[in-house]
């Protein structure tokens, strides 16, 4: 199991994700932690699409598709190095 962690800007303060690589029959997701505005935690997923992005799982919290890139990236950094 793979896991790093990532400072994100989320609208006017920074706040940091874990991400943890899962894999399963269905393939490889990463199961990603933080908390939201009122210091709660929460959780969602991100599974790889056609052309290399990862997107958030249907479901996730509407404030998240606002950083869905970023956390993108951030996977896609961690693998290349």
């Amino acid at each position: 199991m793979e896991r790093f962690s990532k400072e994100i800007k989320v609208g006017n303060e920074t706040r940091l994700f874990q991400f943890t690589r899962l894999q399963n029959f269905n393939g490889v997701k990463f199961f990603i932690t933080s908390v939201d505005e009122n210091q709660k935690p929460i959780s969602f997923s991100l599974k790889q699409k056609d052309g290399g992005a990862w997107k958030l799982v249907a479901g996730s919290q509407r404030w998240l598709y606002s950083i869905e890139e970023e956390l993108s990236n951030a996977i896609i950094e961690t693998r290349i190095k």
